[in-house]
Parts: structure tokens; sequence; C-alpha cells
């Protein structure tokens, strides 16, 4: 081949390339849609949550004083009980008899004493005798007494205003005192006994607010009150108790229901604050992405000088801006440092952003809470 033919086809291919790169330098630098919100003030609380079951305050297991046969059951699982109310009759032939033996009795020495009473008067018997006779109807009538209140003993009967939560005995089966017969509790008075660790102790106040969220089910929730702390740390565990009261009629939680407990410690108004999920950490440190003018293009120094220069639309950028926090609840982060009033920061699109990375913000709101 001669030298010009190689000179026609290098100049060819030379051409290819520049046409090439120059077409690579014109494809739209690659951008990230995000969303983002304005730091604003807002409201931001100290939170501590654990775990724990709702209890009813007043709770009890009823099981008979004495053994019978269930002849009767009036009350079953979620009917409502006033104090006093018969929630079954057993049937006891030993305390029955016994009941109607010590009844008899003391008829018969009562009309014995009348008799005697009337012979007294007449001088045909001694006070002493009469004196016998009354001691003798005194200690029946105790005994009497004493079977009325065992016979009493095979009727179960609620001992305060509440519901029936559980039935565990059948007609004609054998009730004993081994075993729970009924549950009854009062689901207007509940509370919550939940163990937080030490290091919280000097945190907890009686009388700080409470939210109880159902662990299954977060539309079902209420709120309660730190009722009572106990000065006393388990060594074992490392924990303290801390009992809330449940306020009542504000949610459909139930006695035995696990829920989680946030407890506010403290809350700051009026501060700094970004939504929680705006915030990444990197080596434990926190940081977020504000949106600002993306940083100018690196100039290219094998272009033509009398290539016109077009004008192009400003472009953003994602910068990466370390903060310092101060309290973060589940919603907001309180920005003490690193943000001002109005910085767009980015809470959707910035997990893998890199540092000045460009970005189309798709959309912008307040972020005060």
């Amino acid at each position: 081949m001669s030298i010009i033919a190689i000179l026609a086809v290098l100049a060819c291919s030379g051409g290819a390339d520049h046409e090439k790169s120059q077409e690579e330098d014109d494809k739209p630098e690659p951008s990230t849609l995000v969303e983002a919100v304005a730091v604003a003030e807002g409201s931001v609380a100290d939170v501590l949550t654990s775990s724990a079951v709702i209890e009813s305050e007043s709770s009890a297991n009823l099981v008979p004083e004495a053994a019978g046969v269930v002849r009767e059951i009036r009350k079953d699982e979620g009917d409502p009980v006033e104090r006093g109310d018969v929630l079954a009759v057993l049937d006891n032939v030993a305390l029955n008899t016994g009941a109607r033996r010590a009844t008899a009795e003391v008829t018969r020495l009562q009309q014995r004493v009348d008799a005697a009473r009337e012979l007294l008067d007449r001088g045909a018997i001694s006070v002493r005798e009469v004196e016998d006779l009354d001691h003798q109807l005194a200690s029946a009538k105790l005994s009497s007494r004493e079977a009325s209140s065992s016979y009493g003993s095979t009727r179960i009967t609620a001992p305060f205003d509440g519901v029936v939560a559980m039935r565990d005995v059948r007609v004609g089966e054998l009730a004993t005192s081994g075993r729970t017969a009924f549950q009854v509790v009062d689901p207007d008075k509940l509370r919550i006994v939940s163990s937080l660790p030490e290091r919280d102790l000097g945190r907890l106040a009686v009388g700080q607010p409470a939210r109880l969220v159902s662990a299954y089910d977060e539309e079902v929730w209420s709120t309660g009150t730190v009722q009572r702390i106990s000065p006393v740390v388990d060594a074992n565990s490392g924990t303290f108790r801390v009992t809330l009261g449940v306020d009542p009629h504000t949610g459909g939680l139930r006695p035995g229901q696990f829920v989680q407990v946030r407890i506010e410690v403290d809350r700051h108004e009026d501060v700094l604050v970004v939504p929680k999920q705006a915030l990444l950490y990197e080596d434990g440190a926190p940081v977020v992405y504000v949106v600002g003018p993306a940083p100018p293009p690196e100039p290219d120094e094998d272009a033509e000088e009398e290539e016109e220069e077009e004008e192009e639309e400003a472009k953003l950028a994602g910068l990466r801006t370390p903060v310092k926090l101060g309290l973060v609840d589940d919603a907001f982060a309180e920005i003490t440092e690193g943000l001002s009033a109005g910085d767009q920061v980015i809470v959707i699109g910035h997990s893998h952003l890199r540092d000045g990375g460009i970005v189309r913000v798709a959309g912008a709101e307040d972020a005060g809470g």
C-alpha cells in the first residue's frame, strides 16, 4: 500500500474517533431523581421505648372455697358483672347436710331453753340448768353460722364490678380449689408494668406522658402516664420497673395485649428539624444531602476556540453535609449544627447518591412537625 493510501486511512480513522468522542461529550450527564424538603422550625421529643403487656389493675382468678359439682352457671365469658353477682352454683352434699343439721340443732336447743325458762319460773329447775342450756344454744348458733358460711362457699361470686374474662368450669363437673373456675377483670382500669435499663433511671419522672401502640396493629393505640417508678434496680437484669396507667376510653387496648411503650421524657420546641429519613450515617457520623448548585465542569483543553458557548440550564447536585444532632424521635431529628432554615435536604433518593452527584428534584415541602 502506498504512503498516500496509508495516510488517507489514518485520516479517516482519526475523523471517526473524533466524531465518537464528540458524541460522548454531547451526551447529558446522568442525574438522580430525588425528593427534598426545606429545613424548618419544629418540635422533637426524646422518647424511651420498651415493650410490655397490658394488665388490668383489678384482676381476680376465682376458685371455689369448697369443692362441689357445678349445678348452674349464671355468667359466661364477656358478660358484665357487679360485685356480689353469682357466677356459678355448686352442689356439695356434705356442706349442705352439715348446714341443715346445724340449723336443726339450733331449733331443738331453742325449744329446750324456752321450756326450761317456764320451769324456772315455776321453781321446778335451778338457774344453773337454764344457764347450761343457754351456753349450749350459743355454741349451736356459732356452729350454724359457720355451716351457713360454708354453704355460701358453694356459690362463686364476683369480687368487684367488671367483665368475665374466662370461664373454665362446666355444668356437671367437679370444681375444686386447685383450679381456677372464673377470671374477672375490670377493663376500665388498665396498667402496664415495663422494665427499663438502669441508665434511664434519672430521665424518668412521675407524670410523664406515654404512647402505647399495639405490637400487631399500629392503628390500635392509647395514651398513658407514668404512675410509679421503682427505686430498686434488679441486679440480675440491670433494669428497674416502671408502672404506667392507661388513660380510659382512649383506645381499643385490652388486657393481655402486647404493646410498644413510648415514654416522652423531654421535648424541644421551635428548633431546626429535618425528617428522620433524611439522615445517613457514615462511619457512625450523621450526614445529610443538601440540594445545591452543581460544581462547574472542568475546562476542556481540546475544545475548539471558535465554538460558540451555549447557555445551559443550571444543574443541581446533592451536596454531602455533616450535621450535629440534638433530639431524635420517630419522625424528626433536631439539627444543632450544619444546616440553616430553608436548606433543601433530600429525603428520598439519597441512599446511593455520591457527593456532588447531579439530581432532579421531584418536589419540596416544609419539614417542620
